[in-house]
């Protein structure tokens, strides 16, 4: 299911929105979306399955998640009689002004919004902390509203108790690979998902020596070629549980597994979960 463009509407000249609302049945109220802003959700009170990118996880009272700009997100529950209290926070990163954010003091606020990208989940008892600052800030005005919500991008900022939810890739901006011989490899990559790809093969790709190609790598992407090469076969694994009705054994072959439990265990190590379960939680968003 292809995620819904969603206009955020600031409220008069404000550099931010909060939002303070109950609702019984999520989905109702609550679809696949993206936008230009980023969010900052508490759950005050309910439970339920947290999609956020390609990270599919259950949530409880208490979460809280902070997500970069045009990511897809979408909180969903199975009760439709249950109560959910959910209260956000929506911010362009630059409403502060492009000089504020070019600053030195901003600068952990450059290196949280980039994590964001992969969506931070902030751990108890800091997500409780914070969430009760953004309830209460959405009863100010003024100075004192525009401090507080200072002060809550710099508790979130600082904040070391967190997990990141997409994968690593699935936040890359692309582009950042366009060039040169990481434009090559990338692109050799996903031509040959379905065959065995060799390091060595890549290397002679881009005119170099195993090892020369084996240390530009991990210092280019942080990873061994290899487990960078499981992630891109799991991405689009995943991609393929979502918008196809292939069946699993079908899917493991064409992002290169010939081996299913091979391809079972690769999944799990990555998603936490099964391909199966996978499916079946991303088909809750189509209900």
């Amino acid at each position: 299911m292809n995620p819904q463009f969603e206009t955020v509407e600031l409220e008069g000249n404000t550099c931010f929105r909060t939002q303070h609302f109950e609702c019984g049945y999520l989905q109702d109220d609550h679809s696949w979306h993206y936008h230009p802003e980023c969010e900052l959700t508490y759950i005050v009170k309910g439970q339920g399955t947290r999609f956020i990118g390609d990270s599919v996880e259950h949530f409880n009272e208490g979460d809280l998640v902070l997500i970069a700009p045009n990511i897809p997100h979408c909180w969903t529950n199975n009760d439709k009689n249950g109560i959910n209290e959910i209260v956000t926070m929506q911010f362009l990163p630059t409403c502060l002004g492009h000089d504020f954010l070019n600053s030195p003091d901003a600068h952990v606020l450059i290196e949280m919004f980039k994590r964001a990208k992969r969506g931070i989940l902030i751990n108890k008892p800091t997500s409780t902390t914070i969430g009760k600052l953004i309830v209460d800030l959405h009863e100010k005005s003024g100075l004192p509203r525009l401090s507080g919500f200072i002060d809550i991008l710099d508790l979130v900022s600082r904040n070391n108790q967190n997990k990141l939810l997409a994968s690593e890739l699935y936040a890359i901006d692309v582009s950042e690979f366009h060039s040169g011989r990481m434009r090559k490899v990338m692109d050799y990559i996903q031509t040959h998902l379905v065959d065995e790809i060799k390091q060595t093969d890549i290397a002679e790709l881009v005119h170099m020596t195993p090892q020369g190609f084996s240390r530009f790598f991990r210092s280019t992407t942080g990873r061994t070629f290899v487990s960078f090469v499981n992630i891109v076969r799991i991405m689009e694994a995943c991609r393929l549980l979502v918008s196809s009705e292939d069946d699993i054994t079908q899917i493991a072959f064409e992002c290169g597994y010939g081996n299913l439990s091979n391809f079972n265990r690769r999944f799990m190590e990555q998603k936490h979960c099964t391909p199966s379960e996978y499916r079946n939680n991303h088909n809750l968003l189509k209900g």
